[in-house]
């Protein structure tokens, strides 16, 4: 593989594995705390990136103003389909399975509403309406304005997540209730207040997601759906547990997503078509080989490096 081009699908990693970690932490802190792989995760990230069209659209050019614009409206899709439908659900002391087929229904919900939505506005194949500049150029390799925007803010989010989940109040209860939800309610937590708060952190993370995917390609009701089966790979990667497992595994799909397929390509004539299958190989392999995910590598490297 060229040099040039090795460095272009690097760069390409960087920022995708940077998009995925910020989506897929949400899906970790929903099975870690709500005990819930939410499919409509997929959801909260478009209707973030839509409130970030939207916003662009009627002149609002400033990227800290449309980001929290998507977060705001992330966050709400996340706490109303928690309090309309998951908590219901949780109260009836329904299923697991019953849980995740409702989040399959949640997320066909939100996401109809934005194609009707999109259709009555003409919002389909939009981009986010903010300059686009090229800060450096080299053969292959292109950076412009939005690469500068969509990875550090994904990795200064990521960042804030593990500081909040690690050293703030609210963290500690969060832990409480994934260790155990029923001691947390002995000990005096209040439960249904720290799960609002998490379905408003989730779905604000990934309504930013959505509206920074929104920066590097056009808007549309399945963006989220199209990068879920790689998000919920990172997720599956980290074990559904570990927020450093999960930051890990974005970055090895992606990776895989764009450096292997094209060393496949380029060496051995694999097609680039080939791709969307990727994620699924990680999740059978993963889940086959190493349920546990990269949870205890990332434990004993730790260990060693004490």
């Amino acid at each position: 593989m060229p040099p040039a081009l090795l460095t272009t699908s690097l760069v390409n990693t960087i920022q995708i594995g940077s998009l995925y970690a910020l989506m897929a932490l949400g899906i970790t802190l929903t099975f870690s705390v709500m005990k819930l792989p939410n499919f409509a995760h997929a959801e909260y990230a478009t209707a973030g990136a839509y409130a970030a069209l939207i916003v662009s659209l009627s002149g609002a050019l400033n990227p800290l103003v449309i980001m929290i614009a998507a977060f705001f409206v992330g966050a709400l899709s996340a706490l109303i389909s928690h309090l309309a439908v998951f908590k219901p659900l949780e109260g009836r002391d329904v299923s697991f399975y019953t849980l995740i087929l409702a989040s399959f229904a949640v997320g066909l919900i939100i996401r109809y509403i934005l194609f009707t939505m999109a259709d009555y506005f003409n919002l389909f194949d939009l981009r986010i309406a903010i300059p686009l500049r090229v800060l450096f150029r080299d053969g292959y390799l292109i950076l412009s304005n939005l690469f500068a925007w969509v990875a550090p803010t994904s990795l200064v989010l990521v960042f804030i997540l593990t500081l909040l989940l690690n050293r703030s109040p609210l963290g500690r209860e969060m832990r409480a209730l994934a260790d155990n939800i029923n001691l947390a309610r002995v000990i005096g937590i209040p439960v249904e207040r720290v799960k609002n708060y998490t379905w408003l952190l989730v779905g604000g993370l990934a309504g930013v997601a959505g509206a920074l995917w929104g920066l590097q390609t056009a808007v549309h009701p399945l963006m989220g759906w199209v990068a879920i089966i790689s998000v919920f790979a990172a997720a599956i990667l980290g074990g559904l547990s570990s927020f450093s497992g999960t930051i890990l595994g974005a970055y090895v799909v992606a990776f895989s997503e764009n450096t292997v397929i094209l060393f496949l390509n380029v060496n051995y004539g694999v097609d680039l078509a080939y791709k969307p299958a990727i994620p699924f190989i990680i999740i059978i392999v993963v889940l086959l080989f190493r349920p546990q995910g990269l949870t205890k590598l990332i434990r004993r490297a730790g260990d060693l490096g004490r």
